[in-house]
């Protein structure tokens, strides 16, 4: 497994999108499960599912994902104090997720999300990248929170999947804690001495062969480190609430998982589900597809289709991908149309020349980041 690569602070982006990155993470995704579905039938195994299948549990799935766009626009529109509507929010979040689709999973969407707000809010790109840094911060905190239990509940209950082997496991092991290493770097560096990142950037670029990034990303940097300088002066209120937010959001994405799983079957170890698919997501970090697909689906049946009954993991699989994944591209493009229509036809944020730095907070008024 490559090197763990969570998300960085976004750029602007630096190419468009082009309609093949539309339709290639649907086909791999689609490809994977197909196979799946083909390896793992088993003969009346579809009766089964049907028999066993509850309507009613699967409406509580739909009811996580919404959970998790609404918690997802809510900490936007939180973060930004006031520059995002709730609907501005809400469009943003399922915008962002829609990027995420059809992008890397270490990229996450972020930059494209971040020009549709700024498009349709009429808000400087400097000030988007602020709120986006913020927001994935709080991610990255959640996500070395996540490592940590899942080491601890690994002491007791077999969280990291024995299929794997033991080579697997050292590997997850290794991977887990090298992002959690990153984690509290980069935490460290944004919140405490912004400055690290801007050594450690000036001096990879003194290297020949990065050289010709040195200016871009000496501006970046130099921008990076006064957003950084706006979060430290940001009251625990507001940290709170975002990090409420955050469980929020996760506790939604975790649940679409979970519910529908348990729409095709009830007799199953719950807590094991749940830690398990925090693990996979995890895991999914690492993937170079278009969000993951492909990849994501050969997880699930490495952690979670073990804990279902035969047959019945590549229904579940199917079901949740359906939801959870075609579901929001769907909404995505719906909703962000115009902005998606745009980036194909090669159009690009605008240059922050300004590099002016967002407004610091002010006790007795509202600001954004």
């Amino acid at each position: 497994m490559a090197d763990p690569a969570p998300p960085a602070p976004p750029l602007a982006p630096a190419r468009r999108v082009r309609k093949r990155d539309l339709l290639l993470p649907v086909g791999l995704s689609l490809g994977a499960i197909g196979l799946i579905l083909w390896l793992t039938y088993e003969p009346g195994a579809f009766r089964a599912v049907r028999s066993t299948f509850e309507p009613g549990i699967f409406a509580v799935a739909v009811a996580a994902l919404a959970l998790q766009v609404v918690a997802g626009g809510l900490r936007l529109r939180h973060v930004s104090r006031g520059l995002l509507t709730v609907r501005g929010g809400l469009r943003a979040q399922l915008t962002w997720d829609f990027m995420s689709a059809v992008t890397p999973s270490a990229m996450g969407g972020a930059p494209f999300a971040a020009y549709f707000i700024a498009r349709e809010n009429d808000v400087a790109y400097g000030q988007v990248t602020a709120l986006m840094l913020f927001t994935m911060l709080m991610d990255q905190l959640w996500f070395a929170t996540l490592i940590v239990a899942l080491y601890v509940s690994a002491i007791w209950v077999p969280v990291f999947p024995l299929g794997l082997g033991a080579a697997g496991i050292g590997t997850i092991a290794i991977y887990l804690g090298g992002m959690l290493c990153y984690i509290a770097f980069f935490a460290y560096a944004t919140l405490v001495r912004p400055e690290l990142l801007e050594r450690l950037a000036n001096r990879i670029v003194r290297f020949r062969w990065f050289r010709r990034f040195e200016g871009p990303v000496q501006r970046e940097t130099r921008k990076l480190r006064r957003q950084s300088t706006v979060l430290k002066g940001q009251p625990l209120g507001f940290y709170l609430a975002g990090a409420a937010y955050t469980v929020a959001y996760w506790a939604g994405r975790y649940g679409v998982v979970f519910f529908v799983a348990l729409s095709f079957w009830r007799e199953f170890r719950h807590v094991l589900f749940v830690l398990r698919t925090a693990g996979m997501w995890l895991a999914g970090l690492a993937m170079p597809t278009p969000g993951g697909s492909g990849g994501i689906e050969a997880l699930y049946v490495l952690y979670l289709a073990p804990l279902l009954p035969d047959g019945y993991g590549g229904p579940a699989l199917l079901a949740w991908r359906a939801l959870a994944y075609y579901g929001l591209m769907v909404l995505g493009l719906f909703v962000a149309g115009s902005s998606i229509r745009a980036l194909l036809a090669g159009e690009t944020p605008p240059a922050d020349t300004a590099s002016a730095p967002p407004p610091v907070h002010q006790p007795d008024a509202e600001t954004a980041l």
